[in-house]
């Protein structure tokens, strides 16, 4: 894999993790605010303004699953097909990739795609 591609993968690798904590703040800063002010007026407030404020924040999420969706099977078939990866340590990395993907995905990356692989030794191998 060229640097190039290994940089862009990483890019990938930590856009969900940024992606999520940026939308968390958005929403405390944003919408929580606004959510508890119609909680303290009586009076009728229509779900056209309230949902009409939050679709940008809505598009951005869905395409967030997406882009969650596309790199889980990405890492996943890098997994099964990385020869440095041993078996035992395949199903390990399927499963993270499965339940803890935000957090997995910069891990792997780091871990196995970023470093360069050893050559090999020039002893003769008996």
């Amino acid at each position: 894999m060229t640097r190039s591609k290994k940089v862009f993968v990483g890019i990938l690798a930590f856009l969900p993790l940024v992606a999520t904590a940026i939308f968390l703040i958005y929403f405390f800063a944003a919408f929580f605010p606004e959510i508890i002010r119609m909680e303290h007026e009586h009076g009728d407030i229509p779900p056209e303004f309230f949902f009409g404020n939050m679709m940008g924040f809505i598009a951005s999420v869905i395409i967030l699953i997406f882009v969650q969706l596309g790199l889980m099977i990405y890492f996943i078939i890098h997994a099964i097909n990385n020869k440095r990866v041993k078996n035992e340590e395949r199903i390990i990395w399927v499963l993270l990739f499965i339940f803890v993907s935000t957090i997995a995905y910069p891990i792997y990356w780091g871990i196995r795609i970023w470093p360069e692989e050893k050559p090999e030794s020039n002893f003769v191998k008996m």
